[in-house]
């Protein structure tokens, strides 16, 4: 097997109006490389199966799949799983990649010890608005030791906007499934437990600045699973360093804080405020719990506060 061999990874459900951009983009990688393309079909009730044989009828190395809805996290781990080249390439059905996005990862991550490559990306209205075909150079590298704690604090990159190591990405049990949805996520705490993280600065993902179907577009859900899958990683390894197990309770802590009081109008006197407070504190018993707690934030079925920004 290739030493640079590219797995194509997307996990589709409901996706059709996408897919024929999508996939054309990723037809359109340049780079010389051996490439396999997946797709799990993860109990789509729309024409994204039957799209998915027909547009990629001809290719080499193709494999679809069709399962029972397991949630994109279920539908990542099983596209991993069938992943046969060193290093994959993932792609949410319905952003775009740039036609040198994967070849610039790639470049950048060979010569690299990080366990994964990651550009910018960046929202549109309309393909109009789009030069994929648009040559990246040689973009700036940054190595990121701290990329656990960097994770840790915000949510880094969405799948598409980036490359890793398949050997990695499988040593670590690929996507914690029980976060059902934001599956990049706790991919991206267990990776970088293990492993530096290298940036690419150019933008090489695209994502459509409207899509009904988009679950990331529901704040207060993406919100509330990012902080249990943070809680899951404390609770998975319990060996994380105490400083950064506080830090995981302060961040997840000022999370709910800063939601809390955006959206429900919470004052000061809120068991949300106290929990932040309490996360200031260098005594604090830093565990999984303690972040658990910090969920109940985003519960919008118990407030029903307008928003107000």
């Amino acid at each position: 097997m290739s030493e640079s061999g590219v797995s194509f990874l997307s996990p589709v459900y409901n996706k059709a109006s996408h897919l024929e951009t999508v996939l054309g983009q990723i037809r359109r990688q340049t780079g010389d490389y051996p490439r396999q393309y997946v797709f799990v079909d993860d109990g789509s009730t729309d024409d994204s199966l039957a799209m998915l044989r027909d547009i990629t009828a001809g290719w080499d190395n193709v494999v679809i799949e069709s399962q029972e809805n397991r949630g994109s996290a279920g539908a990542t781990n099983r596209c991993i799983a069938l992943a046969d080249q060193p290093f994959i390439k993932f792609v949410d059905a319905d952003d775009l990649i740039c036609d040198h996005a994967t070849e610039t990862l790639l470049h950048a991550l060979q010569g690299s010890e990080a366990c994964l490559a990651f550009g910018r990306q960046q929202q549109y209205g309309n393909l109009s608005e789009l030069d994929l075909a648009k040559p990246l150079g040689t973009p700036a590298t940054t190595l990121l030791t701290d990329g656990l704690r960097m994770a840790m604090k915000n949510s880094l990159f969405n799948p598409t906007q980036f490359l890793a190591r398949t050997a990695a990405v499988k040593q670590v049990g690929g996507c914690d499934e029980r976060i059902v949805h934001s599956q990049e996520y706790s991919l991206t705490l267990r990776l970088a437990r293990h492993w530096p993280m290298l940036e690419v600065d150019t933008t090489l993902a695209f994502i459509p600045h409207e899509s009904k179907d988009r679950l990331s577009t529901n704040e207060a859900r993406q919100l509330q699973r990012v902080t249990r899958a943070l809680a899951n990683f404390l609770r998975d390894y319990p060996d994380t360093p105490a400083a950064l197990r506080r830090f995981a309770c302060r961040r997840a802590a000022g999370r709910a804080w800063k939601y809390a009081r955006r959206r429900q109008h919470a004052s000061i006197f809120s068991s949300t405020f106290l929990r932040y407070a309490a996360s200031l504190s260098p005594f604090l018993h830093a565990d999984a719990g303690f972040i658990d707690a910090c969920c109940a934030a985003f519960d919008t079925a118990a407030h029903s506060a307008p928003a107000t920004g």
